[in-house]
């Protein structure tokens, strides 16, 4: 399903040691949120706009923009107009993936994130710091949405997009060693000139019970079109 596809850009990780706690951002998101962001702007101008507030992997950045203009022998294209970045906020440890998907004019159409821990049971501002979700928010927006705070953000997430939030379960093999999935998503809730899609995907094995089985790995994402 196309709305898994960060799924292929972001390694499956232990779920405690995505969880673990972040380090204070040294650089105010507000900062990034001026800039001109990356939705709607040129592949270029986005890339320029978060070079500038984070640490990008520059070494696998020249060949992912190089990618999306690739075409078979019969000169159709097969990039599929996406390219993958990823890099760290200042201040964090663990390394955030982005998934741009390009218009046919080279514009940014859309932006899919990872996060750094799950937005379903954070309720405290704390608890969504730690995701990370307003930093690369304000990142991907920049001035496209004057004024963004980080406590209206996360009042958006708690009140529009959690109760829209749609789960759904799926037992892959069962007994000792069966694996289940759990996928919970919230589509295209609109904010501030954007529409947001969160996902939330959860593997593990053995029981049943997500708490009582083994293995769990996972990602968060969210994205911004």
């Amino acid at each position: 399903m196309r709305w898994l596809s960060i799924g292929g850009l972001v390694a499956m990780v232990e779920l405690a040691a995505a969880s673990a706690p972040a380090i204070a951002a040294q650089q105010p998101a507000a900062d990034a949120a001026q800039g001109p962001g990356c939705l709607g702007q040129k592949v270029e101008a986005c890339v320029q706009s978060l070079r500038a507030s984070m640490q990008l992997d520059e070494g696998r950045l020249a060949s992912a923009l190089s990618r999306r203009h690739m075409t078979d022998v019969n000169g159709r294209p097969f990039g599929a107009g996406l390219v993958n970045i990823s890099g760290r906020i200042p201040g964090r440890t663990q390394t955030q993936v982005m998934l741009l998907r390009l218009a046919p004019d080279d514009t940014v159409a859309s932006v899919e994130a990872s996060l750094l821990g799950d937005l379903i049971p954070a309720h405290a501002a704390e608890a969504y710091d730690q995701s990370g979700v307003y930093d690369i928010v304000a990142r991907i927006l920049g001035g496209r949405c004057p004024g963004l705070e980080r406590l209206a953000l996360y009042r958006f997430i708690e009140n529009a997009v959690k109760p829209r939030i749609k789960m759904e379960r799926r037992d892959l093999s069962a007994g000792l060693l069966g694996r289940h999935r759990l996928t919970a998503r919230a589509a295209e809730v609109p904010y501030c000139g954007a529409h947001f899609t969160y996902t939330t995907f959860v593997e593990w094995t053995g029981a049943n019970n997500m708490e009582a089985g083994r293995n769990p790995a996972g990602y968060w994402s969210i994205e911004v079109k």
